[in-house]
């Protein structure tokens, strides 16, 4: 385990955390296969064929969202909803070997953004609405990404391999048109493993998005590296200042929060220093870098005041500490 904690990128411990989620998901689909067995109708070569898939490569996010669904389904003795979303699963291929960038669709006519929806937006305290983005607003966010790749490609080139090597699908979406609603600039969820949402409007430069992708795919490395515990031993109902949010959040989020700011000062240092940016980036990062290290402070001073780590949580933010040299 303690190889899969280093702070660096690292694309082949962001393998075997897919490896280990999957394994996790297959274990789980078994178990319940032999509990619904005659409650459910299943097609077991369906499903045996998924099994096989499975365990031979990665999957598409949605089909994490489909299992939760089933699960959620299964509780609330929703059988019918079961047998669809076991037929759903069985039918699922393997993930594209390469990143797939989607456009939020309107969920009222499309199943997988109503759960992309569902998933994401899963703070009961605070809603997040995502909306579908304007295709030329879409078409300028895809432009966007593929920039920031080939400058990570080029400048951060283990982050780079890391990012593709976590994160399968990107989804593009924008925020609603309404001051007074939470703002966001990426989202991601546990219960999506491989998949980010990025707003199509929060990032203005090739950096910042450089930027938004190591954050977003930085929280789907601490999704996989606590799916077998948890980061804190705080309850979920305290709120404390987050470094990156205006609205409090819980100290699993703060411990994110902080985390990913020191992926993102990592990645903006490394670029500089690889000498890939041009004046106006060099000016861009060195203030992010300034941005980053104040917000990495303020996390740390509310963790050492509030959280309870577990040895899981010490750990990563100890890489995390160490990098920042505090």
């Amino acid at each position: 385990m303690n190889g899969l904690l280093e702070f660096a990128p690292d694309a082949a411990r962001a393998l075997a955390l897919d490896r280990h989620m999957r394994e996790r998901l297959r274990a789980s689909l078994r178990y319940i296969l032999a509990q619904a067995d005659g409650r459910i109708r299943i097609i077991q070569p369906a499903i045996e064929g998924f099994l096989t898939r499975l365990a031979e490569g990665p999957i598409p996010a949605c089909i994490f969202g489909a299992y939760f669904d089933l699960v959620l389904a299964i509780d609330d003795d929703r059988l019918e909803l079961a047998e669809a979303l076991f037929g759903e699963i069985g039918a699922a291929p393997n993930r594209p070997t390469c990143l797939t960038i989607r456009d939020l669709t309107d969920p009222r006519i499309d199943p997988l953004a109503d759960r992309y929806m569902r998933l994401i937006d899963t703070d009961p305290t605070i809603s997040l609405t995502l909306l579908p983005p304007p295709p030329e607003v879409a078409a300028a966010c895809r432009q966007l990404i593929a920039a920031a790749f080939c400058l990570l490609e080029a400048g951060d080139p283990a982050l780079a391999a890391e990012i593709n090597a976590l994160i399968g699908e990107i989804v593009i979406a924008v925020g609603p048109d309404d001051p007074t609603a939470l703002t966001f600039d990426g989202a991601s969820s546990f219960l999506l493993w491989g998949a980010i949402v990025l707003n199509a409007e929060g990032h203005r430069t090739v950096l910042e998005m450089a930027q938004a992708l190591a954050h977003e795919s930085g929280h789907n490395l601490l999704f996989g590296l606590c799916a077998d515990g948890p980061l804190v031993e705080n309850d979920d109902e305290p709120r404390y200042p987050s470094p990156l949010r205006s609205d409090p959040r819980p100290m699993d989020g703060i411990v994110h929060a902080t985390y990913v700011t020191a992926r993102m000062h990592r990645a903006v240092a490394q670029l500089l220093q690889a000498g890939v940016l041009d004046s106006a980036a060099t000016e861009e990062a060195q203030a992010s870098l300034a941005l980053h290290r104040r917000a990495f402070a303020q996390g740390t001073e509310v963790i050492d005041r509030h959280a309870r780590l577990t040895r899981l949580g010490h750990s990563i933010m100890a890489g995390a500490r160490s990098y920042m040299g505090c």
